[in-house]
């Protein structure tokens, strides 16, 4: 028994996506393969949000932050608009966010790990 790597959980979450894309594809379900594209686009949004509030019964919530260019504040500041509070130097343990459009297609639901 160990506490899930980094590499673990970001495999969970993707595969986790997947899933939920094959339910509002149809592949579960054949009442939501009669869905209009909009209700199944919507379906899928709000599926996503659950798993990120921690409401998905195989995964828990997740931290969701700005993040944004280190160089923003000040440019916008200097535009004389609002910017994104900073989250550069919080202490989060296992952040998988960053790359994950990246690796998306790499992860299926074949199981092919990264």
């Amino acid at each position: 028994m160990h506490e899930y790597t980094e590499d673990e959980v970001r495999q969970a979450f993707l595969e986790h996506v997947w899933q939920t894309i094959d339910y509002w594809d149809g592949a579960y379900d054949q009442k939501v393969a009669q869905y209009a594209c909009r209700e199944k686009l919507e379906g899928l949004a709000f599926s996503l949000l659950v798993m990120l509030d921690g409401c998905s019964a195989d995964l828990p919530g997740f931290i969701v932050a700005p993040c944004p260019h280190p160089d923003d504040k000040a440019y916008l500041q200097g535009e004389g608009e609002n910017w994104y509070p900073e989250n550069h130097d919080t202490d989060i343990a296992c952040d998988i966010g960053g790359g994950l459009h990246d690796i998306f297609h790499t992860v299926r639901k074949e199981g092919v790990t990264i």
